[in-house]
């Protein structure tokens, strides 16, 4: 008698999907059988016409605990993940305390125990000293994450002063503890002018103005190529976070070839992805969707991504309450929006979109993630003896996301309204849980475990 039995489904196995039963036993999966086997089980989900791929992993998100939890929680935030298909997330540090030293750290790790309903594994700040670096490293973090930028929330909440000698310190330190540090990169000199163009231009500095000129090519390429030397020099595993623009893949991919350093990237989807739109709907509070940045090239990523230059794709959810958005002034205003509840959707209606074949999006969204650090098999696979995550999908499905939506996202912001998708997640599994069927999340708080960092990070870059 098996505790759950997933039947009737392609089960992800070797980089292609087969017929075969899977048996689930406590939190682990117990067999795969061929499906004329007969199974006994307390609960069965019938998979016909679905697919079943290792559990999505969420490498960057924002749940906003401690300190800012007006915004989201680990378990509002958890529920959004589940909602889409996400079974473990790695919470980033703009917090309040920020997690630079080691009792900081373990109040987002409590807040996760008591709250997540999904696993978890919040991402420290090498920004404090290097004990510090030290004892978090201990205490299981995956990487550790500078904000590169340093004006106003959330990005003074790293740290105060924050210089180029200071980042390749903290790389020093990261390498000393094997660990991998990523770096949302950044040119302040790039920034400030985008600002002082507008203002010459006798406009105001708000977001239709100026937001479409920050993060440009030059601006994120440029930072890129010195962080790289950094890491180089300091002997980093380096994670290049927020690889979206042409120039900045063109170095990622240059680098990899090069052999020269351990180094692996992610491109985050909500800067990343349709840029160009802009709604604002402030008085009803259901959606709000940001001029993101300068818009990258699209085709770019998606060759990124398939040559392998992109390792992994994550959410960069950053939910922000509706009065926290001033569109007025760019230089104050909250940014980011919340991507959880949609993400994993959006990244299967990729596949049917022809931007990847649903072999990468499992590569890209599970498997090289839990390659990079140290949880595969455990996570990221769909072998016997790991971790029973699953992520269920439909790719007949078609839909349209509407400011009506049901969403788990404290916030109830619903980003992307009017968006067709073609294909939908229908059930999250995690560790033989089912934490969401058919759009319905149900699962109490503390179910998700914290996942320690037990391994020395196997690096996939540069091959």
């Amino acid at each position: 008698m098996y505790d759950l039995v997933i039947e009737n489904g392609l089960v992800y196995q070797d980089k292609n999907f087969y017929p075969l039963t899977v048996c689930v036993k406590g939190e682990k999966i117990a067999a795969l059988v061929q499906p004329k086997q007969k199974v006994e089980a307390k609960k069965i989900i019938d998979a016909s016409g679905k697919h079943v791929l290792p559990g999505f992993i969420d490498p960057h998100c924002h749940l906003r605990e401690p300190g800012l939890t007006q915004k989201e929680d680990y378990y509002t935030g958890t529920c959004a993940a589940a909602h889409s298909g996400i079974t473990l997330v790695f919470p980033q540090p703009n917090t309040k305390p920020v997690p630079s030293d080691f009792d900081a750290y373990m109040m987002q790790v409590d807040a996760g125990k008591e709250k997540a309903i999904v696993d978890f594994n919040p991402i420290g700040s090498p920004l404090g000293n290097s004990a510090s670096v030290k004892k978090i490293a201990e205490a299981g973090t995956m990487w550790f994450k500078i904000f590169e930028k340093v004006a106003t929330y959330p990005y003074n909440t790293t740290a105060g002063t924050l210089d180029t000698h200071r980042i390749y310190e903290a790389f020093k330190d990261c390498a000393a503890n094997d660990k991998y540090c990523s770096v949302h990169p950044f040119d302040k000199y790039f920034f400030d002018a985008a600002v002082e163009e507008v203002r010459s231009q006798g406009k105001e500095v708000n977001l239709r103005n100026v937001r479409h000129k920050w993060y440009s090519d030059e601006e994120m390429t440029g930072a890129a190529y010195q962080l790289s030397y950094y890491a180089k020099k300091a002997g980093l595993k380096w994670y290049a976070m927020h690889c979206w623009m042409p120039g900045y893949i063109d170095l990622v991919r240059m680098l990899k070839q090069k052999g020269e350093m351990t180094i692996v990237s992610s491109c985050e989807y909500m800067p990343a992805i349709h840029a160009s739109d802009e709604i604002w709907d402030i008085e009803n509070q259901r959606f709000i969707y940001i001029n993101h940045d300068a818009a990258p090239d699209l085709d770019k990523i998606w060759e990124g991504i398939n040559d392998g230059t992109i390792d992994m794709i994550g959410s960069d959810h950053a939910p922000c309450r509706p009065e926290e958005y001033n569109p007025d002034d760019a230089l104050h205003t909250s940014a980011g929006f919340a991507m959880l509840d949609y993400y994993g959707h959006l990244l299967v209606s990729h596949v049917n979109e022809g931007h990847y074949s649903l072999q990468k999006l499992v590569e890209i969204s599970s498997e090289n993630c839990a390659k990079t650090f140290g949880l595969y098999p455990r996570k990221g696979s769909n072998i016997v003896g790991t971790d029973a995550d699953f992520t269920i999908v439909d790719l007949k499905k078609e839909w349209e996301i509407t400011k009506n939506d049901r969403v788990y996202t404290k916030t109830q912001t619903i980003p992307y309204v009017g968006r067709k998708v073609h294909g939908q997640v229908t059930q999250t599994v995690v560790r033989g849980r089912v934490v969401m069927s058919d759009g319905v999340v149900d699962c109490e708080p503390g179910y998700g475990k914290y996942i320690r960092c037990e391994m020395t990070p196997a690096s996939i870059g540069g091959k």
